[in-house]
C-alpha cells in the first residue's frame, strides 16, 4: 500500500486562528493584559505544532521543512504575526550528504542567495513589560532579539600580556634557542618542578709546579706535594747563615778535588742553568770519593757568610757509590770576567727545556775554583726540593769574580732563584782551617 500521511491543520489557518484571535471585537473592546495575550499565543503555536508533527516517512524521505513564526506583542499598533522562511531540521543535511556520498554524487552546495535567517531557528520575542511608550513608526526587525530573551554568554576577556610576560617570553625562547637551561622566571607551570641541571665538578686542579716566588715560592714547598713535607718540617736545612763566631774552629783535612777537562749538556730547566757533566771528575772527603754529577747557579747566592750577602753561587753536586751527596759551594761577587762563566754562558739555551751540548773537553772546572780552598763544614740538605736531608757541605770561603756584564746576562733570566737561609737548629758548623 501507499504510505499515507496523516493530515495536519494547514499551517495558514494556524495563523488565521492566532490573528482572528488578535482582532476579536471582544479583546478590542476589553483589552486583556499582554500577559494574558502572550499565554493565549504561546497556547495556540503550540497546539498548531503539535498538529503539524511531522510523521515518520519512508527511509531515505527527507523531512519537510518546518516553517518558523516570530510574534511581536506589545507594539503602539498592538500585536502582529510574522511568518519567516522555513527552516530546514539541523539533521536533514547530514542525512542528504551521507546519501548523496554513498551514490558517488558530490554534495550539492547551498545557494549563495539563500537568507540568511533560513538556517536560524524558530524563536519567540517576547518583552518582559509593554512598550506603550515606543512610537508607532517604531518596529523591531523580525530577527532581532531582546537582550532580555536571551541569556547572554559570557565575555571572554582579551588576553593581555604585560612587560614582565614578554621578558620571560623572551628569556625561554634565547635559552632554548642556544641550548642552556630555562631560567626559574621563565618556566612554564609544568616546567617549574624540573630540577636545576647539576653543575659538572669541577676538572681537578694541576698541581702548582714549586718556584721561587709566588704561589709555588719556597714558604709552600712543604703543602706542594707529600714528598716535599721536608721542606718545611726538616731540622737539617740548607742554606744557612754562617757566622765565624759560633762556628767550631781546628784542624781539617785540605778537599781532594781531582777536576780535569770534559765536556757536558747546558740544560735550561724554568729555575736555574744546570750543567751535567761527562767525566769522572772526583772529590775526596772524610775518607769518600765523590764523583761531580753537575753543577748549577743561583741568584744571588744561597750561603749567607757572617751577614754579607753574596752575587752568585754555584752548587758543584757530587755522589758516592752508596748514593750519598757532597756539595761544594763557590761563592761568586762582581769583579773581572770569568773565562769559566764565559764558556758556559756561551751556550745558555733559549728556552725552558732546551738543551745545548758543549764540545768535549771544552770544560775545566778547576778553572772556576779558588786559590784558596779553606772551607766551612756543615750537614744540610738538597737546597731544592724535596729537600733530602743528610747532604754534606762545603762552603769556600774566598769567593771567585765575575764581569757586570756576566752578572747581568743571568740575572736577566733569573732574577731571583736563591732560597732564604733556614734555621741552624743546633747543628755543628765547622771552620776547617
Amino acid at each position: 500500500m501507499p504510505h499515507q500521511r496523516p493530515s495536519l491543520l494547514p499551517f495558514p489557518i494556524a495563523l488565521l486562528a492566532v490573528a482572528q484571535l488578535l482582532a476579536s471585537p471582544a479583546q478590542a473592546q476589553q483589552p486583556a493584559s499582554n500577559e494574558r495575550v502572550t499565554q493565549q499565543l504561546r497556547e495556540a503555536i503550540e497546539r498548531s505544532n503539535a498538529q503539524r508533527a511531522v510523521p515518520a516517512g519512508r527511509k531515505g524521505d527527507a523531512p519537510a521543512p518546518v516553517p518558523s513564526v516570530t510574534l511581536s506583542i506589545g507594539g503602539a499598533d498592538g500585536s502582529r504575526v510574522m511568518p519567516t522562511p522555513p527552516t530546514a531540521p539541523t539533521a536533514a543535511a547530514p542525512r542528504a550528504a551521507q546519501a548523496a556520498a554513498k551514490a558517488g554524487a558530490a554534495p550539492a552546495a547551498t545557494p549563495a542567495s539563500a537568507p540568511a535567517q533560513a538556517l536560524r531557528p524558530a524563536r519567540i520575542v517576547l518583552p518582559e513589560r509593554p512598550a506603550a511608550a515606543a512610537p508607532a513608526s517604531a518596529e523591531a526587525p523580525a530577527d532581532e532579539v531582546p537582550a532580555t530573551a536571551v541569556r547572554p554568554l559570557p565575555a571572554r576577556a582579551a588576553e593581555r600580556y604585560s612587560d614582565e610576560q614578554v621578558r620571560r617570553q623572551y628569556e625561554r625562547a634565547r635559552a632554548i634557542a642556544n641550548g642552556l637551561p630555562i631560567p626559574a622566571s621563565a618556566r612554564l607551570p609544568r616546567e617549574a618542578a624540573v630540577p636545576e641541571p647539576r653543575d659538572k665538578p669541577d676538572a681537578p686542579r694541576p698541581p702548582v709546579a714549586w718556584s721561587y716566588a709566588g704561589e709555588g715560592g719556597p714558604a709552600a714547598w712543604a703543602r706542594l706535594r707529600p714528598e716535599y713535607q721536608l721542606c718545611g718540617s726538616g731540622q737539617r736545612q740548607s742554606p744557612i747563615h754562617i757566622e765565624a763566631s759560633a762556628v767550631l774552629q781546628g784542624p781539617n783535612e785540605a778537599l781532594g778535588l781531582d777536576y780535569g777537562t770534559g765536556g757536558g749538556t747546558v740544560l735550561h730547566d724554568g729555575r736555574t742553568i744546570r750543567v751535567e757533566v761527562d767525566g769522572n771528575h772526583l772529590l775526596q772527603v772524610r775518607g769518600s770519593s765523590y764523583r761531580l754529577v753537575h753543577f748549577d747557579f743561583h741568584h744571588p747566592a744561597e750561603p749567607v757568610v757572617n751577614h754579607e750577602a753574596f752575587a752568585m753561587s754555584v752548587h758543584l753536586v757530587h755522589r758516592d757509590a752508596q748514593g750519598r751527596t757532597a756539595i761544594v759551594a763557590v761563592l761568586l761577587q762582581p769583579g773581572a770576567a770569568s773565562p769559566f762563566i764565559d764558556k758556559v754562558w756561551t751556550y745558555i739555551p733559549l728556552d725552558v727545556g732546551d738543551r745545548v751540548a758543549m764540545p768535549a773537553g771544552w770544560l775545566d772546572i778547576a778553572a772556576l775554583l779558588p786559590q784558596d780552598q779553606r772551607y766551612y763544614q756543615y750537614f744540610g740538605s738538597m737546597s731544592t726540593p724535596p729537600c733530602e736531608e743528610g747532604v754534606l757541605w762545603m762552603v769556600l770561603k774566598q769567593p771567585v769574580t765575575l764581569s757586570a756584564e756576566q752578572l747581568q746576562l743571568f740575572a736577566r733570566l733569573f732574577p731571583s732563584n736563591a732560597r732564604p737561609v733556614q734555621a741552624l737548629n743546633g747543628r755543628i758548623v765547622r771552620d776547617a782551617q
